[in-house]
């Protein structure tokens, strides 16, 4: 997130990352289809039409692309190499895509790619408050309808043109003090991604709980900032950070205690992107509760100012879940229902309307978010596993298979065994297809548990109607964790948040020596992975 290193790919290049083989491959990009796309929309929220403008894809959080077939083949072009990426970037009506990362001062942290990776512009270096700084890395752009660009840093809230021109900056509320983060930590209170409202403005929720609505036009305030009522979620301890995490420069180091935190669930009350219904306006967050050690799922009724009078936030419903802060809440195709899922895999069903809890079903869903097809099938990143499947009433259909792959993947190996895959991001839909990011590696054992150490890393395309993988549509460069943007035109890009290559590195050096000639266990890279289809 920072130093740019860019590795881009061109339209004269013929020795290029293919797909299933990772073979180099030739062929020519279909030029004509690589511009901004377009979907149909229904909807007055002011996004731009490019089919792909926030963190999960659509205002419901759908991270659904109907109108997309997977590729036989892509070529693959890796930028910002150096600095991790976590959430996805996002596309501008001319084609261009803007990415956050999270460098420490002196680099920029928003940066605007042409199609082939190379930097078009980026926000100025930061230092102090000047500039886009490095807690960035939590929060996707979001894109307006004249290609203006909104995205949080740890205290400010920035509007850039889609030249580069600074529209204005806010002030976000301070986080807690004293800082409950670890000691030389920064005290970070960003929106994890921000959301259009019905009548034009935009607004987001901070990582502790306020909801800021501003003027799109001009940063100001639209109604009195709401604090959510839910409790300060307990530091996460479970999964303890790994010393070697994030570490050598690819992310600062005053906010990995703060994102690991905040990735986890832990301290913060809300570590998601709300849902907006397009129809009614109602803004869906996951956060805490009142009661401790649980979660709720907040409808939220945005009212704009009046007759010289501000707005108004009111909470149109406080529906109790599980422990956590859930993750980010998604809308049913027919927006009637909205599901999110808590730090205990609970996969839970609301109705939209009254809050009321429809259905509930255990699923060992990841704290990530979920994506749903067109027909309402429910599709989850699952631990342990990689993804599984729910109807429209919560049965389960299906967990994934990716036996067949696994064993194509990697050979048994005779110190560590059968080769193990885990899934790496949240899956996406497309059609036909769930494409979900996974790697492939070994169960190591480290003091007598055993580590999963990654090898390869990989897009895998799951047949949606029995979760089979079909194949590796296309293989990544370090380890993801984060999540899979697929554009209108085919384009697809892969965050590398580098979080499991750094924390298992110190092990490399051992594994490697027990590994086949040729394999090597993934070398931390960061950056973010683009892949153009081939015709």
């Amino acid at each position: 997130m920072g130093q740019i290193l860019f590795i881009a790919a061109t339209l004269a290049t013929t020795a290029i990352v293919g797909v299933a083989s990772a073979q180099p491959v030739t062929g020519s990009f279909d030029t004509g289809s690589l511009g901004a796309g377009s979907v149909e929309t229904d909807t007055t929220l002011p996004y731009a039409e490019t089919g792909w403008v926030t963190n999960h894809g659509d205002p419901g959080n759908r991270k659904l692309q109907p109108g997309v077939t997977p590729a036989a083949e892509y070529a693959r072009w890796t930028a910002l190499e150096g600095a991790a990426t976590l959430t996805t970037p996002t596309l501008l009506p001319n084609g261009n895509i803007a990415v956050t990362t999270g460098k420490a001062e002196g680099n920029a942290n928003l940066h605007i790619l042409d199609r082939f990776g190379d930097t078009v512009w980026t926000s100025p270096a930061w230092n102090g408050k000047v500039g886009v700084d490095s807690a960035a890395i939590m929060s996707s752009p979001i894109i307006d309808i004249d290609g203006n660009i909104y995205i949080t840093d740890a205290d400010q809230f920035w509007s850039y043109t889609s030249d580069g021109d600074l529209r204005w900056v806010l002030d976000l509320p301070a986080a807690p003090t004293p800082n409950p983060f670890a000691a030389g930590s920064r005290a970070i209170n960003p929106f994890i991604t921000a959301v259009f409202t019905k009548d034009g403005a935009v607004l987001g929720t901070t990582t502790f709980g306020q909801v800021v609505v501003a003027d799109r036009a001009t940063g100001e305030l639209r109604a009195p900032i709401l604090q959510l009522p839910g409790q300060l979620a307990k530091r996460h301890t479970k999964t303890p950070m790994s010393p070697s995490m994030w570490s050598d420069g690819i992310m600062d180091p005053a906010i990995q205690d703060p994102i690991f935190q905040i990735l986890l669930g832990g301290i913060v009350q809300s570590a998601n992107t709300p849902a907006v219904d397009e129809k009614t306006g109602r803004v869906f967050v996951a956060a805490t509760d009142t009661e401790t050690d649980k979660g709720a799922l907040y409808g939220l009724d945005v009212t704009p100012p009046r007759g010289g009078q501000p707005g108004s936030v009111d909470i149109a419903f406080s529906t109790q879940m599980g422990p956590g802060s859930g993750s980010s809440p998604v809308l049913s195709p027919d927006a009637q229902l909205v599901y999110t899922c808590d730090d205990e895999g609970l996969l839970y069903a609301f109705d939209t309307s009254t809050g009321r809890l429809v259905w509930s079903a255990p699923s060992n869903a990841a704290a990530a978010a979920v994506s749903v097809d067109q027909q309402g099938t429910i599709y989850t990143l699952t631990n342990p596993g990689v993804a599984s499947a729910f109807n429209t009433v919560g049965e389960k259909l299906w967990d994934a298979d990716l036996s067949a792959v696994t064993s194509a993947a990697l050979p048994v190996n005779d110190v560590y065994g059968a080769p193990i895959v885990r899934g790496n991001g949240n899956p996406t839909v497309v059609n036909g297809a769930v494409l979900i990011e996974v790697f492939y590696g070994y169960d190591v054992p480290v003091q007598g548990h055993p580590v999963s150490i990654p090898v390869k890393s990989a897009i895998v395309e799951l047949d949606p109607a029995t979760g089979v993988a079909r194949r590796d549509v296309a293989s990544a460069t370090d380890t993801t964790e984060g999540l899979l943007a697929v554009m209108p035109d085919g384009r697809m890009f892969s965050t590398l948040g580098s979080m499991t290559s750094t924390a298992v590195a110190p092990l490399a050096p051992m594994v490697n020596a027990n590994l086949p000639e040729g394999l090597e266990v993934l070398r931390p890279q960061g950056g973010l992975d683009g892949f153009l289809p081939i015709r």
